[in-house]
């Protein structure tokens, strides 16, 4: 049975070189060997049919970040329906972009304003929507942190921030804690620090009847439901509290929460 590494390698000669052992193609096995993600050095990754250029070595996508996303995309095909018009999102803490990329594959017409705080990553989202035939009007590059370059009301904002405590650092997969932006893994407050963010200020950004999609852990859903049952207090000192769900993951894990700006 070939090992992982014999599997990529064979993969690899195949995807990125047509079966032509280049000197090229050696340098790169060299790579594999050296423990680098196999989707380094092929250079892009696959994300709901779109192409995500990595060559800026944002995180790479995850599955369990394409499985909640995809439902997301479903929901909101719906809503975009119902209302008859574009949808306005706001993809924050993007990485490659690859969550918000999809939502403009997907959902023609939408807008899709993506932010990410290292500014050196935009190229590759960029190059990304390119590559994936995603008209230049369908999305916004806007380099920022968090959600400090929103730029009014959104229909959708979908978040996949840091939330691993730098503790854990020793549990993750040393070729990941080696190769992968630390930037984009860890969080303080228990993981919690991007998740609270979200909840005390997303509602000041989305329409009545918007949505804020949020990747988590799912032993990190006992905080997140003590925050959001706090609830939100305004400028007026009006307590406004989120109606939520969680989503289960694709091996049926509760994690990801949902929250919906529902006025009554």
């Amino acid at each position: 049975m070939p090992t992982e590494l014999e599997q990529n390698i064979t993969h690899l000669l195949t995807e990125k070189y047509s079966g032509v052992e280049t000197p090229e193609y050696f340098l790169d096995v060299e790579r594999l060997k050296a423990g680098e993600p196999y989707a380094y050095v092929l250079g892009w990754k696959d994300f709901l049919g779109v192409h995500i250029d990595l060559s800026c070595k944002p995180i790479i996508p995850r599955a369990e970040t394409a499985h909640w996303a995809l439902q997301a995309i479903e929901e909101l095909k719906v809503k975009q329906k119902e209302l008859g018009r574009p949808l306005r999102t706001f993809d924050a803490y993007a990485g490659s972009g690859n969550v918000g990329l999809a939502v403009a594959k997907h959902i023609p017409g939408t807008l899709v304003e993506i932010s990410e705080l290292d500014a050196l990553l935009s190229p590759g989202i960029i190059a990304s929507a390119r590559a994936s035939g995603i008209p230049e009007e369908m999305i916004r590059v806007i380099p920022g942190d968090s959600l400090e370059t929103a730029t009014g009301l959104y229909d959708a904002i979908f978040a996949n921030p840091p939330y691993i405590p730098p503790s854990d650092i020793d549990n993750l997969d040393p070729d990941m804690v080696a190769h992968e932006p630390h930037l984009a893994f860890f969080a303080n407050d228990g993981g919690n620090e991007f998740h609270k963010i979200l909840i005390d200020q997303a509602w000041d950004l989305l329409v009545p009847g918007g949505a804020v999609y949020i990747e988590a852990d799912e032993y990190q859903r006992p905080a997140i439901e003590a925050l959001l049952k706090v609830g939100v207090q305004d400028a007026n000192l009006v307590i406004r509290k989120w109606t939520y769900e969680f989503w289960p993951d694709q091996y049926g894990q509760v994690r990801f929460p949902v929250l919906r700006k529902i006025i009554d």
